[in-house]
């Protein structure tokens, strides 16, 4: 028996339009979503595309957000540990009884320098060691019937304190602040070192030196006693002029190459603080932003 309530045009429809099954639609309705499910839209495929530039750039926004909490903790400890020896320090330097000035590397100098300041210390201090030869040199040098060692005896404590507050202390300063006068006082008087420690290992007779003219004299003469101290005096001059030579050109590295301080510079911070200060005030004097940025 027929069913009176199916429609009659149904079959007619299926016939014409297969894809009017209801089945069929719904084959073709679960096909679509499987698609839309397996192919991302536009917008979702530039987030996923972005994603990793935007992580990239936050990577190297908080990189740059330590960098700059870092150097304000060092600023903070070196202004710190600046006041901190304005407040404590006290002279120390020479050692005994009337100390003139402060002198501490571990304290005043960088980190990073402080191998480079305790050279030129110990370069200055045996130049004062060989001072010391070539005095004793230039007595028996007297001793022995030479005209030459009146001078002698004056170069141990007048080039002492003149190599100490010409060329050591203004390096010494120059590292600790950073300022470009004092490598440039530095340089200067660093120059007429070289030409001195040259100018002695040669000898010159009458020239106060014992160098080295002097040592063949004083062996051709017989005079052993003198001749040896005019060798240890010659090698002293050489291994001086040798030493200093080489930190001359590590400093200089150091200033022009790394630092970049110029002569400009130097002009300008005189008469920013003035020649007095750079001279006896130099560990109250702020430091430059070149050596802030290194501590």
């Amino acid at each position: 028996m027929s069913n009176p309530f199916a429609d009659s045009h149904a079959a007619e429809r299926m016939d014409s339009n297969p894809f009017a099954d209801p089945a069929v639609q719904a084959g073709l309705s679960s096909h679509q979503h499987e698609d839309y499910g397996a192919s991302p839209t536009p917008q979702s495929a530039y987030e996923a595309a972005s994603a990793p530039a935007n992580d990239n750039v936050q990577a190297r926004l908080e990189d740059l957000q330590r960098r700059e909490r870092e150097l304000a903790a060092r600023e903070s400890a070196l202004t710190a540990k600046q006041e901190h020896i304005r407040k404590h320090g006290r002279n120390n330097w020479p050692p005994g009884p009337f100390p003139l000035l402060f002198h501490s590397i571990e304290d005043e100098i960088p980190q990073a320098h402080q191998a480079t300041v305790l050279t030129l210390y110990r370069i200055w201090m045996f130049l004062v060691l060989t001072l010391i030869i070539n005095l004793v040199g230039a007595v028996l040098l007297l001793v022995s019937g030479s005209s030459n060692g009146g001078a002698g005896i004056m170069y141990a404590p007048v080039i002492t304190v003149l190599s100490f507050l010409l060329w050591y202390r203004p390096v010494y300063n120059a590292y600790a602040k950073e300022y470009s006068f004092f490598y440039y006082i530095f340089f200067l008087f660093g120059g007429f070192h070289l030409a001195f420690c040259a100018y002695m290992f040669v000898g010159v007779p009458s020239s106060g030196s014992a160098g080295l003219i002097n040592l063949i004299s004083r062996f051709a003469n017989g005079s052993i006693v003198a001749g040896v101290f005019c060798v240890l005096a010659t090698v002293g001059w050489a291994l001086e002029f040798l030493a200093f030579l080489w930190m001359y050109k590590n400093v200089w590295s150091h200033s022009h190459g790394e630092q970049g301080h110029t002569l400009a510079q130097a002009k300008q911070e005189i008469q920013m603080y003035g020649l007095k200060a750079y001279l006896f005030k130099a560990h109250s004097m702020p430091a430059s932003a070149n050596q802030t940025a290194q501590v």
